[in-house]
């Protein structure tokens, strides 16, 4: 029972021990307005059981949703994702993942971080393979990101 269900309950006791009956135009009214009470207090009491059941189902979908999300898009450091090191999402520095490559190809890899200049993308590069001459495009918006880099003489 909610607590406005025992004020309203209370209510109606407080009219019973006195003896309210139906006989004058003002007891009349009491006790409509205890009627009427009675049934907002049950009508509220039902809305919380249903947003209470509302709110379960919502946690449900948004699990079920997280797994789906796992299926479609999964981390990239899981099998699939592209270690290249050109497309901003070859490696976030995680320490465990520097440990395994350099335990595959006995190499430490050192990784910059260069922010994209139109879309403000962070784009991570392995410092030994990066080539200035090749065209670096952001893996955001597609833009090239260098584009005043000077020829050399």
């Amino acid at each position: 029972m909610s607590e406005s269900s025992k004020k309203v309950a209370f209510l109606r006791g407080m009219a019973e021990g006195m003896d309210l009956k139906a006989d004058s135009a003002q007891n009349k009214l009491m006790l409509k307005l205890l009627e009427a009470l009675d049934e907002m207090a049950g009508e509220i009491d039902d809305l919380k059981a249903r947003q209470d059941e509302l709110e379960q189902l919502i946690d449900e979908i948004d699990s079920n949703l997280g797994d789906v999300e796992e299926a479609l898009f999964p981390d990239e450091d899981q099998e699939g994702g592209c270690n290249c090191g050109h497309h901003g999402h070859a490696h976030d520095g995680d320490e465990d993942d520097e440990d395994e490559e350099d335990e595959d190809d006995g190499e430490s890899m050192d990784f910059i971080e260069y922010e994209c200049p139109h879309c403000h993308t962070g784009v991570y590069y392995d410092q030994e393979a990066f080539d200035l001459e090749e065209e670096h495009l952001c893996p955001q918006c597609g833009k090239e990101l260098f584009p005043n880099v000077p020829d050399e003489d």
